[in-house]
């Protein structure tokens, strides 16, 4: 059995000088395998989970990309007026001494299309989601069946990186420039027209 629900990002207020989402914007998975349920979420980029999290709190975590961990907590939120409200947060920190950032939380509430096709138009449309003000790309790299390192894009801006340590990275200044890295280093390859679309948009380079 599996349904969907909609976390809602961690609530800061800017993220790389951007409004960051704080609404519930961000779909995750809720599967049940004999009687276990595990949260499934291969969407959220760089910092998300790269394997499924049992719905159960964890102190120390597990390994996410070596040296990195993931885990899932049971709190609240700052923006709770109910202190007793508990949430599912998806957590990763960079190594076992740094601290747990949290990315997103979630309730196990069942959401529904009608439900997404609202959360889908203010996503893709309203000026403060950060979807409309930024170029994001993410891709796990894998080596001998484990998660080593990730390839990833905010704007202009591409790194490749194993474990921790940046290994390549490219700053692209025209639009050109970006086109070539979505295709050499994420395989997307885009038409004539995709890539006259973005003209006119503040995500455009100049």
């Amino acid at each position: 059995m599996s349904y969907i629900c909609i976390g809602l990002l961690d609530a800061m207020e800017t993220w790389k000088g951007l409004i960051r989402d704080q609404q519930r914007s961000h779909m995750v998975n809720i599967i049940t395998i004999a009687g276990t349920k595990y949260m499934v979420d291969v969407g959220f980029g760089g910092n998300g989970a790269t394997a499924p999290l049992t719905l159960e709190e964890s102190e120390t975590g597990c390994e996410r990309i070596v040296p990195s961990e993931m885990r899932l907590i049971r709190s609240n939120i700052q923006q709770n007026t109910d202190p007793d409200q508990r949430l599912w947060l998806y957590q990763a920190r960079e190594s076992s001494d740094r601290e747990w950032q949290t990315q997103y939380c979630f309730t196990e509430t069942e959401f529904l299309p009608k439900d997404y096709e609202m959360m889908n138009f203010w996503t893709s449309q309203n000026r403060t989601s950060i979807f409309t003000q930024a170029i994001l790309m993410a891709k796990m790299v894998m080596d001998e069946g484990r998660f080593v390192g990730d390839v990833t894009m905010f704007n202009g801006e591409a790194k490749k990186k194993v474990g921790n340590e940046v290994v390549e990275s490219r700053s692209c200044k025209k639009e050109r420039e970006r086109v070539d890295v979505l295709r050499e280093w994420f395989g997307v390859k885009l038409t004539g027209e995709e890539e006259r679309g973005i003209r006119g948009l503040v995500t455009e380079l100049k």
